[in-house]
């Protein structure tokens, strides 16, 4: 709107200096007493355009108003790309809030797992430790039976805890075949 005004503007100060402007002014003040209404924007620029052409007509030849014309229409053409420029930054945004929050609930559902995770390892660290306890306190004849029936990652991970003269008598008393594997195990296990 300004823009336009501004052209406007500067079209009244050309047709003021080509003297037609007095006239054409005392005219158009006369009609604007007559015409008090209300425009809306679109009625308003509609009608500023065509007085600037009218205008035009009037003073210049089809060139100057053809680039008068041209410069209007560029101005429409500017103002929607600028508004549709305008929608897609909204939607940047909107997509940017909607990433950044997306992300947040996976990190919040990622720590609850990792913490779930961590306590699983830490109750079943704490039922070996118990298991620990018990074989101590077992002969180790009886461990060896135990030991060897067992999933032999627990039997790793009980023997590792264990006291090793405890440990060394319990491979003794187990079949070789079974000892020999555990101990291998035990010596690749990972800490």
């Amino acid at each position: 709107m300004k823009k336009v005004v501004v052209h406007v503007s500067i079209i009244l100060v050309l047709l003021s200096f080509f003297g037609l402007s007095s006239a054409a002014d005392d005219s158009s003040k006369k009609e604007e007493k007559k015409e008090k209404l209300i425009y809306t924007q679109k009625d308003f620029d509609k009608k500023v355009e065509q007085q600037v052409y009218l205008k035009l007509a009037k003073v210049t030849g089809a060139s100057l108003e053809e680039f008068a014309k041209s410069l209007l229409k560029k101005e429409k053409e500017l103002e929607k790309q600028a508004l549709g420029l305008k929608q897609k930054e909204e939607e940047l945004v909107l997509v940017e809030k909607s990433f950044a929050t997306k992300m947040k609930n996976f990190r919040e559902g990622q720590d609850r797992i990792i913490g779930c995770v961590d306590k699983n390892k830490k109750n079943a660290n704490k039922r070996i430790d118990h298991i620990v306890q018990v074989m101590s306190g077992m002969k180790p004849a009886n461990a060896a039976q135990v030991l060897a029936v067992q999933d032999s990652n627990i039997s790793v991970q009980i023997i590792s805890k264990l006291k090793p003269e405890k440990v060394s008598k319990i491979f003794n008393l187990m079949d070789k075949e079974i000892s020999a594997r555990l101990q291998k195990e035990y010596i690749n296990m990972k800490r």
